[in-house]
């Protein structure tokens, strides 16, 4: 089988992976942005400690649970193809992406800077652990 197609999916992936990142880094200015200009930022909710805490435990429970949904997309979406691989690849990021708009989801309703930071860092981990590898892609389509 001829490996530039397959060579040429994945730099497509990868930028895409890339670009998604990004947009992670986007929100950290944005958050940045409104402590700044809107210090005290205080959150654009009214919700008690309480119903943060809720909101941050859900938050997290849902973060934790797109990492077994992000290991489990290769097996319900196949990775026989090289489209296929591309669907997987793309998904997975958008589902690593999720977790830092939990983050400013969260800053944006509560306030606390420090929420969108953690949720951040476990979104750019998972982006990490589960950024695709040209090796892996060979691999799967037995080339």
């Amino acid at each position: 089988m001829d490996t530039t197609p397959l060579k040429m999916r994945y730099l497509t992936a990868n930028f895409i992976g890339l670009a998604t990142i990004g947009s992670v880094f986007l929100y950290a200015v944005v958050v940045e942005v409104i402590k700044r200009y809107l210090a005290p930022f205080s959150g654009y909710a009214a919700l008690t400690p309480d119903q943060v805490q809720n909101l941050k435990y859900l938050l997290v429970a849902l973060a934790l649970a797109n990492f077994f949904l992000i290991k489990w997309i290769p097996r319900i979406l196949g990775s026989r193809s090289v489209e296929q691989l591309m669907t997987v690849a793309i998904i997975t990021f958008a589902l690593c992406e999720v977790v830092a708009i939990f983050g400013l989801v969260l800053f944006l309703l509560a306030g606390n800077a420090m929420d969108f930071y953690t949720f951040m860092f476990l979104s750019l981990f998972y982006f990490w652990f589960f950024f695709p590898k040209y090796q892996d892609w060979e691999e799967r389509l037995g080339t």
